[in-house]
């Protein structure tokens, strides 16, 4: 799998319905590309839906049944979202974008979009809400950064002019957010707040139980979902804040399953790390974003889990009983520009498994797919390539590990 071009799996296809065998739900929408955790598999459009298989009919050939525990993703190439509307930042990277936000008392926010029609949301599941998304898309996810990564007790509410203001949220309207701010209530008028961020100590957001769908929606939306149908066209579960999702399969971007047999990296702790920055330039590893702490941008995508690293960096990683395959998608982030060079590499118990060489941001980015049988410890290493540290953007996007479901 090494050296495919990630443009390849999302790429647009034709909205047309291919022909339903007989006995078959009809499969509808928009093609997608299938990515198992064997590789890529022949894109096809959904015939049926479900937390624990998925159909899809290929151009040619018979419907195809997957396992969810055999699928890393299904995606599409949809323009990408504007900030163009409020959103609810959740945790483990869901959010409800281009949302109506209400009223919200300490207990609840009120909150409609088109996806979750009228819903009142816990304010305990939200790290956040952008109420007036900066037109900059580089502010608008400056923002967003913040609201998930920025360490803080209580609340924070950023002001349009540049400053905050840090206390306990109490309520909010249409006019004005209240905050008790050193023991004495203080209204600011809400037209003047961009963002507020909530007490990250006090979210609670647990996944459920079992096996779940992430949903991406066109609208940069995204949320977990149970209880998954697909019906004339449509979309359906329950997302994990209890409220009911609806949405026509036109507007859905990507299908990520969250069973046993996929672990994302980001997700585990790091068990090692060591950087040696280059000179003056500072540039630890992110997580789920670029080293720079921009979305990651890689072969014409915007992964959403992985790490962004600079060179002369490594990562490492306990290995756990069941853990199988390591793979990734690397690559040097398309914001680099020309100058970034670096060489990926990976490591199990001290020994290389895989070596890229000397990369920019022109070049394709590269799968990975090591064995892990045997192995106690997993080490990721980003190195110089044909220079030192001017532009290294290094994305290991989607950094997993298959394993034993």
């Amino acid at each position: 799998m090494r050296g495919r071009n990630i443009i390849g799996l999302c790429l647009a296809l034709t909205a047309a319905s291919a022909p339903a065998s007989r006995g078959e739900a009809p499969a509808v929408g928009p093609a997608f590309e299938i990515l198992t955790t064997a590789g890529p598999a022949s894109p096809g459009r959904l015939a049926a839906l479900g937390v624990e298989r998925i159909e899809a009919a290929p151009e040619a050939g018979e419907t195809k049944t997957f396992a969810t525990t055999e699928l890393v993703r299904l995606c599409r190439q949809v323009e990408p979202f504007a900030a163009d509307g409020a959103m609810v930042i959740l945790a483990d990277g869901d959010r409800i974008a281009r949302a109506t936000i209400g009223a919200a008392t300490d207990a609840a926010v009120e909150v409609q979009s088109a996806a979750i029609g009228k819903a009142s949301i816990p304010l305990d599941a939200a790290l956040g809400l952008v109420l007036a998304p900066p037109t900059d898309p580089e502010a608008f996810d400056a923002i967003v950064r913040r609201i998930r990564t920025e360490a803080h007790a209580g609340e924070i509410a950023w002001l349009a002019n540049g400053d905050r203001v840090v206390g306990t949220f109490e309520k909010m309207d249409a006019r004005v957010i209240r905050l008790q701010v050193d023991g004495a209530p203080r209204d600011l008028p809400r037209e003047g707040v961009t963002a507020i961020g909530f007490d990250p100590a006090l979210v609670s957001y647990p996944r459920p139980d079992g096996p779940y769908l992430e949903l991406g929606l066109a609208d940069g939306s995204r949320l977990g979902l149970t209880d998954v149908k697909l019906e004339q066209g449509r979309i359906s579960g329950v997302s994990r804040l209890g409220a009911p999702v609806d949405a026509p399969i036109e507007d859905v971007a990507s299908i990520i399953p969250r069973t046993a047999a996929v672990a994302y990296l980001s997700e585990r702790p790091v068990d090692a790390k060591s950087y040696t920055p280059y000179f003056d330039v500072v540039r630890p590893y992110q997580i789920d974003a670029a080293v720079d702490s921009r979305p990651m941008s890689l072969g014409g995508r915007r992964p959403e889990r992985g790490f962004g690293t600079s060179s002369r960096t490594l990562l490492a990683f306990k290995l756990q009983p069941g853990d199988l395959r390591f793979q990734a998608t690397v690559g040097v982030d398309e914001r680099a520009g020309s100058l970034g060079n670096v060489v990926f590499r990976v490591l199990t118990d001290g020994q290389e498994r895989f070596a890229t060489p000397p990369m920019t941001a022109r070049d394709a980015p590269a799968e990975i797919d090591v064995d892990l049988a045997g192995a106690k410890l997993l080490i990721l290493a980003t190195e110089f390539g044909e220079r030192g540290d001017v532009r290294d953007l290094a994305d290991w996007a989607e950094a997993r590990v298959i394993r034993r479901p």
